[in-house]
């Protein structure tokens, strides 16, 4: 490739992670694509403005007051200790890498939280506040004593979401970065609900502190989570850097690296910047975790759902110190991309270290890989669904294999029998046992289990008096269950922990199952086609649903569900809220017989605006919205914080 051919390929990579949260390579190759150009043309412009999107869209742009720049790399112990000699003496502070998306937060001087930001260039991001704010490990507001003597401060630090999270989802997204920048950037309707992200703080700008310690010791104290450290001479660095390669699999994000700084504020303010990195901070890459092989064959395999995922066999290759001989395919759109043939070569990438995949292939095969058109483990026929959705200004389409009859498919009924288990805390009834159940014709689906006795049990190899007497008391002990847990553990598309807690809010079990797509659609953090897919999926669980109310009750939560302050309103708040939470007021609002939602919509009856948006030159597009609605004619209430805290007892 010529220079300009390079820098074109770079660009186009470069707007794939940035711009649409889709990388198309792995960082090692595209890190492989700038030290080519680097090596043909050392001062190419394109080299000055890495991380730059293609084009920049002005809609909802954030000028950073200080640029996020990107991160000087290197691989190796050398590399790193001749970065080391920009400071000679002066001790590193190294955190782990995480491989999400950079954001900056802004909070004001009395503590509250005004501002969410994306990297973007690293000089413009994209407004993100509406989803940030309902993230759990964004605390807001601040204590205003530790904050108002600076004006007001920004923390920078990584949305991620979750390994732990991830891998219920797995079979439809690529990868966990992919997904947290989809989730966060999204305008409405997220594949996930923004509380599942989390966010690592890692730096905090205006506070008068001399040492990288001492800044992430002081984002602890204010309540984020702050980076893990650790603090060494630079010649003890390559040792902790060797500690963190080893205990990465471990860690609840995907990881990529370690970042290195200088502890010491003002030797890192001194060196200053280049025009793409600061001269105080390294990346120290785990490196290209990636091996080559060859594809033996492709597996599918059959979630709870019926979801059939695809499986790469390979030869048996050396990635981060262990054999692997099986990697992910994630999707049928992705074996499609690739266009895999038995034989093929492969590289494979331990993705964070944790997860291998498949990143390409470079032919070579003799057999394309065809999709099964049966079910491989029941032998029902197969069918493609596809979806889509908007991730910047492209539409990504998925296509996913299921099997048409998931409720009798077995290898999806063990799964989703085991799902019930899991849901229900139930000890004991692990994948080994609920296997034996299932071969011995014992258990069906969940309604089996609760019709047991000792008798079944206690001749089975290895169920000994003891294990089945308390495998019997699990069962006894969850004859009475939450509504919300029954809702999660059927298993149902779409309707996971934070949906089933709002149905289960609104309604009692029977009144659900009488419910059309509609009416779930009502509800501020669900759509038609979520609606559709709970409402269908409640139907045809019917038949399990009612055989477990013979044996167990459903019970709803004890709360004041049709009496209160609230009751019979759907209330959205929208500003700062400077005496609570906003996760404290939506709960506070639910206990009072309400509902919350994050959108205005045309079932909103009350808006509660913080922060004195009211009078604001500049309303936030939900007061925007509301106020369109009431010029409208639509029955809706706008209200100053303070109207709030009356109506729940706190105006004193």
């Amino acid at each position: 490739m010529t220079p300009d051919d390079l820098a074109a390929t770079i660009a186009l990579h470069d707007r794939q992670y940035h711009e649409l949260g889709a990388p198309l390579i792995a960082d090692a190759a595209y890190d492989e694509l700038v030290a080519q150009l680097r090596a043909l043309d050392p001062d190419h412009p394109a080299l000055q403005r890495l991380g730059h999107p293609v084009q920049v869209d002005d809609d909802a742009k954030v000028d950073h007051r200080v640029p996020m720049l990107s991160l000087d790399k290197c691989t190796t112990a050398e590399e790193f200790l001749r970065w080391a000699r920009n400071a000679p003496g002066v001790d590193v502070v190294g955190t782990p890498k995480v491989d999400g998306l950079a954001c900056t937060l802004r909070y004001g001087a009395d503590g509250r939280l005004e501002l969410a930001a994306t990297r973007g260039d690293g000089a413009r991001g994209e407004n993100v506040t509406r989803n940030i704010l309902q993230m759990p490990s964004v605390p807001n507001p601040l204590p205003a004593a530790a904050v108002s003597a600076s004006g007001g401060i920004e923390v920078r630090g990584e949305v991620y979401l979750p390994l732990a999270t991830f891998r219920l989802v797995e079979d439809q997204f690529m990868s966990p970065r992919n997904l947290a920048a989809g989730v966060l950037k999204a305008k409405d309707s997220p594949a996930l609900p923004p509380d599942q992200l989390a966010f690592l703080a890692y730096d905090v700008l205006g506070l008068d502190l001399s040492t990288k310690r001492d800044r992430l010791a002081r984002l602890a104290a204010l309540g984020f989570d702050a980076a893990p450290h650790c603090v060494a001479s630079a010649e003890a660095a390559p040792g902790q850097f060797a500690q963190w390669t080893a205990g990465r699999a471990d860690w609840p994000y995907e990881t990529d690296g370690v970042v290195f700084e200088f502890d010491d504020t003002a030797t890192v303010q001194r060196l200053g910047t280049t025009a793409h990195h600061p001269r105080g901070a390294i990346a120290w890459k785990f490196g290209t975790e990636s091996g080559r092989t060859t594809l033996v064959e492709v597996q599918w395999s059959v979630s709870r759902t019926g979801t059939i995922t695809p499986v790469a066999i390979v030869e048996p290759v050396a990635l981060s110190g262990a054999s692997i001989t099986r990697a992910t395919l994630h999707n049928l759109s992705n074996l499609r991309r690739l266009a895999l043939k038995v034989g093929d070569t492969l590289d494979l990438v331990r993705r964070g270290g944790v997860i291998p995949h498949v990143e390409a292939s470079h032919g070579g095969g003799h057999t394309l890989v065809e999709s099964p058109l049966q079910c491989p483990a029941c032998g029902s026929p197969t069918t493609v669904t596809e979806t889509t959705r908007k991730v910047a200004e492209d539409v990504v389409v998925t296509h996913v294999l299921r099997c048409t009859t998931p409720t009798t498919c077995t290898l999806a009924r063990r799964r989703a029998l085991l799902h019930f288990c899991q849901a229900l805390e139930l000890d004991g009834f692990g994948e080994k046992v609920i296997d034996v159940l299932m071969d011995q014709g014992l258990a069906r689906d969940p309604a089996d289990l609760y019709a047991l006795q000792a008798a079944d049990l206690e001749g089975l190899p290895r169920f000994g008096k003891t294990m089945v007497q308390n495998l019997l008391a699990e069962l006894e002990r969850t004859r009475s269950v939450d509504l919300a847990v029954f809702l999660r553990a059927l298993g149902i598309e779409s309707l996971g922990k934070q949906t089933a807690n709002l149905l289960a809010a609104r309604w009692d079990l029977d009144a659900l199952l009488g419910l059309e797509a509609a009416d779930l659609a009502k509800l501020h953090s669900l759509d038609v086609k979520t609606g559709t897919a709970i409402v269908d999926g409640l139907g045809r669980e019917r038949p399990l649903i009612d055989r477990l109310r013979a044996h167990i009750e459903v019970v709803r939560p004890q709360r004041a569900q049709a009496i209160g302050p609230f009751a019979g309103e759907v209330v959205v708040f929208t500003g700062a809220l400077q005496r609570m939470g906003r996760r404290d007021a939506q709960q506070a609002v639910v206990r009072m017989g309400g509902l919350c939602g994050d959108s205005v919509t045309n079932e909103t009856t009350l808006v509660v605006v913080g922060g004195g948006e009211l009078e604001a030159a500049l309303p936030s597009s939900k007061l925007k919205k509301a106020r369109k609605l009431v010029a409208a004619g639509q029955p809706l209430a706008l209200v100053d914080e303070s109207v709030f805290y009356a109506r729940v007892g706190l105006d004193g």
